[in-house]
């Protein structure tokens, strides 16, 4: 089976990725409730507000997708998966999981050169570079391929050596 480091590492990943989601979640609660208060009992609108709130958002958004694709929530079809015996869901995992981190792949490099040409322009309020903003992508898909990787390791590894017990394609990564 996996080594226990293996499921260290994804424990430790998955932890940053939950606090560092929670921060920014009230970084964005914090930025929303100073608009709110400005603009509805002060009578002053504060511009920037409104822009750190949605690049938050984004950057909420980006590691959340990672943490589903570590939890396997993605949306899923389950009709085919539901009618197949454990071994046959287990490649079919693994051929998921491989789609996903070659599609992320793609996506990272793209979303790289997108952002690196982003560069040259500033947001309107904030006077922050907009490759900041769409560095989001290549961040948060090269989350998406780490944990696509482990999700074909360790299916992968349930497919070689299988535990009797508990073997499925959708149990959690660090069961």
């Amino acid at each position: 089976m996996l080594g226990i480091g293996m499921y260290k590492l994804i424990e430790k990943m998955e932890w940053v990725e939950k606090y560092l989601a929670i921060s920014l979640f009230l970084a964005m609660l914090l930025v929303l409730t100073v608009q709110i208060i400005s603009r509805y009992f002060l009578s002053v609108a504060i511009p920037w507000t409104e822009e750190a709130s949605r690049w938050l958002y984004i950057y909420i958004v980006f590691i959340g997708a990672s943490e589903a694709v570590s939890r396997r929530d993605h949306i899923a079809v389950d009709i085919v998966p539901s009618r197949l015996s454990v071994q046959a869901n287990l490649i079919l995992d693994i051929l998921i999981h491989g789609v996903f981190a070659a599609i992320s792949l793609v996506i990272v490099y793209r979303g790289y050169l997108f952002a690196e040409r982003m560069d040259r322009l500033s947001s309107v309020t904030m006077d922050v570079q907009m490759s900041l903003l769409y560095a989001a992508v290549p961040l948060g898909f090269t989350l998406i391929f780490i944990k696509s990787i482990l999700n074909v390791v360790i299916s992968l590894s349930k497919l070689i050596q299988p535990k009797k017990d508990r073997v499925t394609a959708t149990s959690h990564l660090c069961e």
